[in-house]
């Protein structure tokens, strides 16, 4: 997707969304990425409004950190892998299973985070605006429904009343 419509303030979230996704030694950049590059964005009113909720860059760096993708499966039969890793990390130190670590190089974008920009259009569009915010990228983070939506949930955080607080703010 070309990015000449992106804001300034949506483009420096995709830029913060791929550094998180090095951080995190993801081979690609995902949903939950995109999140934490809007949490990141110092300007934009995306991270206004989710740190008006209790959502800040460090909380859901650590829920994506700690839960990974397969937390709430593994808590569906009963594992609660938040304890898993506090027993592993008392027993063999801390961070003993955090990722390979930061990865170089240019990173793609996962098919649901090409979704998630496809849908960052999709808003503009549907709310007649000629360009692309990072309001838009949260709206589209939560139409997609994958694991940022996971991450809003976790912080107690109801995606539909938040879509309709950025839609106001948009």
């Amino acid at each position: 997707m070309p990015f000449q419509r992106f804001h300034t303030d949506a483009r420096q979230a995709v830029v913060h969304a791929q550094e998180a996704a090095r951080q995190l030694g993801a081979g690609q950049v995902g949903p939950e990425h995109l999140l934490l590059g809007l949490l990141d964005s110092p300007d934009g009113i995306a991270r206004r409004i989710l740190a008006r909720h209790g959502l800040t860059r460090l909380s859901a760096y650590e829920m994506i950190r700690r839960n990974g993708l397969d937390a709430q499966a593994l808590a569906a039969i009963g594992i609660d892998l938040a304890a898993v890793r506090d027993k592993v990390e008392a027993t063999f130190g801390p961070g003993v299973l955090d990722g390979p670590g930061p990865v170089r190089g240019r990173l793609g974008f996962a098919p649901a985070a090409k979704k998630v920009l496809e849908l960052s259009l999709r808003e503009a569009i549907r709310l007649k605006h000629d360009h692309i915010s990072d309001g838009h990228l949260l709206l589209a983070l939560i139409r997609e429904g994958g694991t940022a939506v996971d991450v809003l949930r976790s912080a107690s955080i109801d995606p539909e009343a938040l879509r309709d607080e950025v839609v106001a703010a948009l």
